[in-house]
């Protein structure tokens, strides 16, 4: 699709660029941490964020896995499996490792599910990407039919990321 008009975002620390559609969303119920920012496009029910976990934050997340696990892998497993279970019959693609052109260490995948059995299927795409020992998870959701049109924006909001 091509999200037009990119402007400049900030955000602890790092910047990317984001459409000038997005405006501040005051609901956060779909992140967990914090510190986090959220945007929200009203006309076509887009919503994006992103959190940022510290060292502290993700050795306390690494320390609830049971098996030795890297802390990007725990930071961004620990928010798949928070996601799952927010969703009913949800689905899972297999984690891969950010594109080359994204700047920073990381990892995407995409979760599909509807919060109750009668939603329409919404799809959560979400990258976790280690900037300098912090972790940052970017999300874009919305409705599974049109986001199949988005995911090239989304790889292009995280190559965009600068420190």
């Amino acid at each position: 699709m091509d999200f037009p008009d990119l402007r400049q975002e900030y955000f602890e620390g790092i910047h990317y660029t984001l459409s000038e559609l997005f405006s501040t969303d005051y609901n956060d119920e779909y992140v967990i941490s914090d510190n986090a920012i959220t945007k929200v496009i009203y006309d076509i029910d887009v919503n994006f964020s992103v959190e940022v976990f510290d060292l502290d934050q993700a050795e306390a997340i690494q320390y609830g896995f049971d098996e030795e696990i890297d802390l990007i892998d725990a930071v961004h497993d620990n928010y798949t499996l928070t996601r799952i279970k927010t969703l009913d019959n949800p689905t899972v693609t297999i984690k891969k490792e950010t594109p080359k052109s994204v700047g920073f260490p990381g990892y995407i995948q995409v979760i599909s599910g509807s919060s109750y059995s009668y939603d329409s299927p919404a799809s959560y795409f979400m990258a976790t990407l280690d900037i300098d020992g912090e972790f940052y998870v970017f999300q874009l959701i919305g409705n599974e039919e049109s986001m199949g049109y988005l995911y090239d924006d989304f790889i292009d909001i995280l190559t965009s990321v600068e420190k």
